[in-house]
């Protein structure tokens, strides 16, 4: 078993939830704390409008939090998200030519145009937040994921690189900063669908084709994922509290009662509910209660979620082919709280749809229910941190020393090889920035 335990922490325009992880010795992800706190009206379609409430709601839930952990004295670091319709995810592809073809590719090779791509990207946007590979190819080989030993007269890599407006990063960060405590500190800022398909979708998924639906409060993001690789994503100002809305305009009722009634008694499909359903929305200062029909509340949420649906198979056409998508679609978020609403995807999209609930076991003791999807960016965040620590061993394994056509003198020094530690700083680097890019950490 580990001993690190990572806190993730998922900042939605509704609420912020946290929860604390370990590894366990078979590889398991393990929850042992959860705290969560209000942020509405304080973010506003994943972008902060109050830096002050946030940063307590944050330092509220981060507290919850640290009364379950043990050791005061001891420091633990916690990674968040980051989402807003500000981040964009565009394709990138750059190319080199080799100096020596019959040369096989290396490990520096690969990190070296990875870095130069970011370098570029960095050029029209400072705010890099990701560069994720999503092929290279060598020569006229065909493209792949594992370029190292091939040769070639030249190497070409192929990224998606995700940025964020270089003031909202900023002010996201501020925010962060000043909700750490003294023994709970910030580290890395993750794109929110990277976080989430970390937690609810399995190799295969992504190796056949999926689509990651994740419906917050303020914002929905889509994913999909081919070939074990991100081929695209959005962030849409689309959430749950656009249902409420319609509820309270349609219905003439409050906001509380349009959330409530979402909550209580919504479905996402109007069929199943009788027509006779009827709940009393209490009046205002003992004036008589108002009658409201559960089935007008259900045609109302449908009507939405199918056109969240259309919205869904409109970024699946700017991709690919639906029919190659053989994962279909997974739904997570609060949003996926929803009754029916897989059924209800899956009868507009005509892909198989399920809902994404969370690979995380509760420890002993823990009352909180992270079987929820509610829970999916959360602890995809914790499981982040543990997927780049296991890549990071996995890179220490020995490499063949395959000989240079060009040798150099040899090297008589042996420095001490690097520290996981080391190891995983770079490897986050690489994947998210420094703070020399202004981008990733903060």
């Amino acid at each position: 078993m580990r001993n690190d335990l990572i806190i993730g922490l998922d900042i939605g325009s509704s609420s912020v939830r946290a929860v604390a992880g370990k590894q366990t010795a078979n590889g398991q992800l393990e929850i042992v704390a959860t705290g969560s706190a209000n942020t509405s009206g304080y973010i506003l379609h994943g972008e902060i409008v109050n830096i002050n409430k946030t940063s307590t709601a944050i330092a509220d839930a981060i507290n919850q939090i640290a009364q379950a952990l043990p050791g005061k004295s001891k420091e633990y670091f916690f990674s968040s998200n980051l989402s807003g319709s500000h981040i964009k995810v565009t394709p990138f592809t750059i190319s080199k030519t080799r100096k020596n073809p019959s040369d096989p590719v290396t490990v520096k090779d690969i990190f070296d145009i990875t870095e130069e791509a970011k370098k570029n990207v960095a050029e029209k946007n400072p705010c890099v937040l990701h560069t994720l590979p999503i092929g290279f190819k060598v020569g006229n080989l065909p493209e792949t994921l594992e370029p190292i030993g091939q040769i070639g007269a030249t190497i070409q890599g192929n990224f998606m690189v995700i940025t964020a407006q270089l003031d909202k990063f900023e002010l996201f960060s501020r925010t962060l900063k000043s909700a750490e405590s003294d023994h709970i500190k910030g580290g890395n800022l993750y794109f929110s669908p990277l976080a989430s398909s970390s937690s609810v979708l399995n190799a295969e998924e992504k190796q056949q084709g999926v689509v990651l639906v994740d419906i917050g409060s303020g914002t929905t993001e889509i994913s999909i994922y081919q070939n074990k690789r991100l081929k695209h994503a959005t962030v849409l100002n689309w959430g749950g509290d656009r249902i409420t809305e319609d509820l309270r305009v349609s219905l003439d009722v409050t906001a509380e009662h349009a959330e409530a009634l979402k909550t209580r008694f919504g479905t996402a499909l109007h069929r199943l509910i009788d027509l006779n359903e009827v709940v009393l929305i209490p009046g205002i200062a003992g004036r008589k209660p108002t009658p409201i029909s559960v089935k007008n509340v259900a045609i109302i949420i449908e009507e939405r979620m199918k056109e969240l649906a259309a919205i869904v198979m409109a970024e699946i056409q700017k991709t690919t082919q639906a029919q190659l998508l053989r994962g279909g679609i997974v739904i997570c978020g609060g949003g996926a709280q929803l009754p029916d609403l897989d059924d209800l995807f899956q009868k507009v999209t005509g892909l198989e749809t399920r809902i994404g609930l969370p690979e995380a076991t509760p420890a002993f003791g823990l009352t909180t229910d992270i079987k929820d999807p509610a829970f999916a960016t959360s602890i995809g965040l914790v499981q982040v941190y543990f997927d780049q620590i296991n890549a990071a061993e996995e890179s220490t394994e020995e490499v063949p020393n395959i000989p240079s056509s060009s040798p150099s003198p040899p090297d008589k020094s042996k420095p001490k090889p690097p520290s996981i530690k080391d190891i995983f700083g770079r490897l986050v680097d690489s994947l998210v920035g420094t703070e020399g890019d202004d981008g990733g950490s903060y």
